[in-house]
């Protein structure tokens, strides 16, 4: 076989090759390489639950919201929440004193000015 010949054959082969490789069907990922999602990041207002509003930004979770709110109230706890299959750190993020309800952070415990 000549040169010429080879050289067509190799072509060949290598076009047939890159044509089949391009014909392998992309793999979906599977669930342990989904990306994990903290309950924290999605407690915006960190009152230890998440509401329907809180979790609208993440579709798959809004699709089996009403499967893992067991106890039908309308939020997840962060127990229901580590059920789902995308869960991470199930911990609701801690209070800060600053954002409580009574006021400064603790300043009504301080010693009066003198």
């Amino acid at each position: 076989m000549n040169t010429a010949a080879r050289a067509i054959s190799m072509l060949a082969c290598l076009a047939a090759a890159a044509f089949v490789h391009g014909q392998v069907p992309a793999q979906k990922p599977s669930p342990s390489d989904e990306v994990k999602i903290d309950f924290s990041t999605l407690d915006k207002d960190a009152d230890g639950k998440l509401s329907k509003v809180e979790i609208q930004s993440v579709a798959d979770l809004e699709g089996v919201f009403g499967s893992l709110d067991k106890d039908n109230n309308g939020s997840l706890s962060s127990v229901e929440f580590s059920h789902w299959s995308r869960a991470g750190k199930s911990t609701p993020a801690p209070r800060d004193p600053a954002t409580a309800p009574s006021g400064s952070a603790g300043a009504q415990h301080m010693p009066p000015p003198k």
